[in-house]
């Protein structure tokens, strides 16, 4: 409750101060309204209106301050940054209309300020919410301001109110209109520059082609791949341009080119549709070489495209130009020689000349030695970048390991479960589900849903139905996949919405991608987990077997919690009776007196102890006396509270600490514990019989201070129950 208070507290108290420079504008515009500021500032020694201004000025500084250092911090929400651009606003008008007040009202030379900060406020809003604001406050203000003036003109007034709104209205029109234009364009350039690069390093190879396109959409892996291909597209260009104005220069050429075709078949097509070309690297003495990298069509390179062989023209005299020509250039000889890699095709090196000089053997030799050199480049930056993605991946898998070798409870391996998944491939919806052989079912242990969805109603009811869903075996794909111990299905690709994934209730209809792989130790299946995501192919091959490693180490995992689970469990627990045993107790014992003498809370001891239990066991055998101290433990466990602390003390002795509970009211519970237990119809071969109870409580802080005090106190009053006929509750009291 107190959380609560102080919660609501700190709430009110953020948003009071984020409505702070509202409240200051509209108390400045009331007073304008009121004629405070339309004369001197200080009349008769009344400093209230300095005093005002001082705090209006201090208040526009400081929105001023947190609007830019805020804004290099980080992006806002929606409603705060439509608030805060509201009151910043509204500050800067009522700042600007007091201004006018006090050098003349309506009639003042800096009236024109008005039209200016309203231009400029609603040119550079993002929200057409603020713009409406702002307008309807200008025109206020300007009413409040001929209210105040000596001589009041409703026609100046009207006038202004009029020009103030054609301002408003048609800098957001127009100049608004201007502004996102450009902006769009901005953005549609950089896309461009960024698609172009992208295709680039797909050219070269540098992005593995075996990943579909959506398979790249994840956000961290397209980062990652944009990174590195943009560094080897950098270091290919840097070299290509390097050699290809090395052959300009060295074969005294006019232009030296480096073309590429847009397509990647094997064979060159023959037929009408020739692949296009367009310019990768140039190098050139020429004027009228193109800007756009894609050419119309092959040109006078029709022949080499469609057969790839080295080319040599001489005599065109300018009559046939190359195709990365745009005007007419008075070339007289050209030399294209193929870049072949294997049987494809990946481009030309053209080189042309204008002085009539023909292409030798040797030029073109020198040329087929520079395509080869292109393409070893190439080579080169693609086994870089295999590596450096490599490397990238396996960072990632050994990230994923590191997660669950920290996991020591079940818990905690379902967390790092997911973790270590997200690391890798981030999916809309993930599930663990644990398989229990006996009764041929499975149940779901544990669920994650991604954060971007939270709020979406189809995959959180999913997620809902899911938690601690249990199903039995079936056709469904967790079924198939725990029976068969391989993931389902094989191409990762969920065909139908309505394929059964867990059960009948549970299907993901918005799914697309769906992957589920067993956990198997040893030649157990232990479960399965379940990935599914709504882009399509997000899981290929080399995903796949990462994260069938994964589900190894996880199905390793799991079996480790659940062992150190037992073994904690065996650790602090009594093994006959299932309490906690006599180390464990003191331990709890011990955390629970200290946190009584620091909050000073009342606790209660209860120390108890089966009456005659040696002549139980000697009547009818210790497996009876067993019998015996189980249903005992089990009726102090039941009664008790989750908080109190029921444990073994040592052989037929029980005790009990309840927090929070005076000596009276432990006295009565302990009464209601002996009837429970008296009224037990304990059964042997040899008859039935009845067991009672004898037990002492003593209460901190009433009856001792010290945890061994308050034990020897329960003790001596237990004890004074044995010498008093057994079967009653004795609380220990001083004198």
């Amino acid at each position: 409750m107190t959380a609560l208070i102080r919660r609501g507290a700190f709430e009110l108290r953020r948003h009071t101060l984020e409505w702070w420079g509202l409240v200051v504008a509209g108390t400045f515009a009331l007073c304008l309204g009121l004629g405070m500021f339309s004369g001197p500032l200080i009349v008769s020694g009344n400093l209230m209106p300095l005093a005002g201004l001082t705090c209006f000025a201090v208040t526009l500084a400081r929105a001023l301050v947190r609007e830019f250092s805020e804004d290099s911090q980080g992006p806002r929400t929606a409603s705060v940054a439509t608030m805060r651009e509201v009151e910043l606003g509204l500050l800067l008008l009522t700042g600007a209309f007091l201004l006018v007040a006090l050098t003349g009202g309506n009639r003042s030379f800096l009236y024109p300020l008005v039209y200016g900060l309203v231009s400029f406020l609603v040119l550079v809003s993002e929200r057409s919410i603020s713009t409406v604001i702002w307008l309807a406050a200008a025109c206020v203000l300007e009413v409040l301001v001929e209210l105040a003036s000596l001589r009041v003109s409703w026609s100046l007034g009207l006038y202004h109110a009029v020009m103030i709104l054609f301002f408003g209205a048609g800098n957001r029109l127009i100049l608004g209109g201007l502004a996102r234009r450009l902006r769009s364009e901005h953005v549609r350039r950089l896309e461009l520059d960024l698609a172009q690069m992208r295709q680039e390093a797909r050219d070269f190879r540098l992005i593995a082609s075996q990943l579909p396109p959506e398979s790249r959409a994840a956000r961290t892996r397209e980062q990652e791949e944009l990174r590195m291909a943009r560094a080897a597209v950098d270091g290919i260009h840097d070299q290509l341009f390097f050699t290809i104005e090395l052959l300009r220069s060295s074969l005294n050429l006019h232009t030296c080119a480096l073309l590429w075709l847009q397509d990647r078949s094997t064979v060159a097509s023959r037929g009408r549709d020739l692949p296009r070309l367009f310019i990768k690297e140039i190098a050139t003495s020429s004027d009228l070489v193109r800007t756009n990298p894609l050419l119309d069509g092959p040109g006078v390179l029709s022949a080499v495209v469609r057969d790839p062989k080295a080319l040599r023209l001489k005599n065109l005299n300018g009559r046939r130009v190359p195709p990365y020509y745009e005007g007419p250039e008075a070339v007289t000889d050209l030399c294209a020689v193929p870049l072949l890699e294997g049987a494809a095709v990946r481009g030309f090196v053209c080189a042309d000349r204008i002085d009539g000089r023909p292409f030798t053997d040797e030029e073109q030799a020198a040329l087929a030695t520079a395509a080869e050199h292109v393409l070893r480049v190439i080579e080169q930056e693609r086994a870089f970048s295999a590596v450096e993605r490599s490397k990238y991946e396996q960072e990632r898998f050994y990230r994923a390991s590191e997660l669950l070798n920290e996991a020591l409870t079940l818990e905690a391996v379902y967390d790092r479960t997911f973790d270590a998944v997200a690391s890798i491939r981030d999916c809309s919806l993930m599930a663990l589900t644990g398989f229990d052989k006996s009764s041929d079912s499975h149940r779901v242990l544990a669920s994650r849903l991604d954060a971007a969805l939270t709020s979406d109603r189809a995959w959180s009811g999913v997620e809902e139905r899911l938690r601690g869903h249990q199903f039995a075996s079936g056709k469904g794909l967790v079924s198939s996949a725990v029976k068969n111990r391989h993931y389902m299905p094989v191409s990762g690709e969920l065909l139908d919405g309505h394929t059964v994934v867990f059960d009948a209730d549970t299907r993901l209809r918005r799914a697309k991608s769906v992957l589920v792989l067993p956990l198997v130790h040893g030649d157990c299946a232990m479960g399965a987990l379940v990935l599914a995501s709504e882009r399509g192919q997000h899981f290929p091959s080399e995903v796949r077997e990462m994260l069938r490693v994964i589900c190894n180490q996880v199905s390793t995992s799991l079996q480790n919690a659940r062992m150190y689970r037992v073994m904690e469990e065996r650790a602090t627990t009594d093994g006959l009776t299932g309490l906690t045993n006599h180390r464990a107790f003191q331990e709890r014992y011990e955390n629970l007196h200290a946190l009584c003498e620091r909050t000073d809370q009342r606790f209660s001891v209860i120390l108890t102890d089966i009456d005659h239990f040696k002549s139980v066991n000697d009547t009818y055998g210790h497996p009876v006396g067993d019998a015996v101290l189980k249903r005992v433990a089990r009726i102090l466990e039941v009664k008790a509270r989750k908080v109190d602390i029921v444990a073994r003390y040592g052989g037929e002795e029980f005790v009990l600490v309840l927090p929070d509970t005076d000596g009276p009211g432990a006295e009565m519970f302990a009464n209601r514990l002996r009837e429970e237990v008296g009224a037990q119809v304990m059964r042997s071969e040899h008859g039935d019989f009845n067991v009672t109870l004898s037990m002492g409580v003593a209460t901190f802080p009433d009856d001792g201070r010290s945890r061994q005090e308050l034990v020897d106190k329960a003790d001596q009053a237990l004890y004074y129950c044995k010498e008093h006929g057994r079967n009653r509750v004795t609380r220990w009291a001083k004198g």
